[in-house]
């Protein structure tokens, strides 16, 4: 699988991929991966897993599912893990089918999954305008109009600086948005700190950005028609998720040879 490193390549059109080489310190290093998503370009649509019906049945809410086979079946072109989780797996065997709960608030097409205190939200209007919750818990009017959003446990990157942040190296998961609010970045490192990913975030042009699960949940999946990738999993994709969050975007088009 060609990887691009340093470089950003257009693998759908208004999406835009690179990963860079870090190298190893104290805060670790390797390959981080990043996508940046013009949230104005036609096509483009978000995903975040909906509530499982049979779950919420059982007194639980999703279904644990790897996110590359997400991409297979929802048509995505990127999707990273989201939100924290518990599971009715045993002991550290997760396996897909088994029912799960997000730890944070999770909205999916107007649907909200539970209401957390210690939330706060990535969350995206129906013209897919984003914002961040600022506050916890995400107020009543955030929840009201949001029709998709992530929970995470604490906002930061903000105003281009990294506030705080753990120095543990770990494969590690991020989100942000750049300064104007029209880009969406993800970001998974294979063994970095939440400090350093956030601060490699903010070089990229990442504005507000905070940490969603880690560890072995961390993944970053592709889906068939990127130019310049082969779909299938980039990183991580060691251990099913309760939550996904992704994109669909159109192919990028040919140019035609001059008349």
């Amino acid at each position: 699988m060609f990887v691009a490193d340093g470089e950003w390549i257009e693998a759908f059109t208004g999406v835009r991929y690179v990963a860079e080489r870090v190298a190893v310190g104290p805060e670790g290093g390797g390959l981080v991966h990043f996508v940046q998503i013009d949230l104005s370009t036609p096509g483009i649509e978000l995903f975040v897993t909906p509530l499982d019906l049979h779950a919420v049945q059982s007194g639980w809410e999703y279904r644990l599912a790897y996110v590359s086979s997400v991409v297979r079946e929802q048509h995505l072109a990127f999707a990273v893990n989201a939100s924290l989780f518990t599971s009715r797996s045993l002991g550290y065997l997760q396996l897909a089918g088994d029912m799960a709960r997000s730890v944070e608030t999770v909205v999916a097409d107007h649907v909200v999954n539970h209401l957390w205190e210690h939330t706060y939200l990535l969350a995206f209007d129906d013209r897919l305008a984003p914002w961040f919750t600022l506050s916890k818990p995400p107020p009543a009017v955030d929840l009201a109009r949001a029709r998709w959003a992530i929970g995470g446990q604490g906002i930061d990157l903000r105003e281009g600086r990294v506030r705080t942040g753990s120095a543990m190296p770990d494969a590690r998961t991020a989100v942000a948005l750049d300064q104007g609010g029209r880009r969406l970045f993800l970001a998974v490192a294979e063994n970095m700190s939440p400090h350093l990913l956030l601060a490699k975030l903010a070089e990229r042009g990442g504005w507000t950005g905070m940490m969603l699960d880690g560890g072995h949940s961390s993944t970053l999946a592709v889906g068939p028609n990127a130019r310049g990738l082969r779909s299938g999993t980039l990183v991580g994709g060691w251990r099913p998720v309760a939550t996904v969050l992704g994109i669909r975007a159109r192919p990028v088009q040919p140019k035609l040879p001059d008349d």
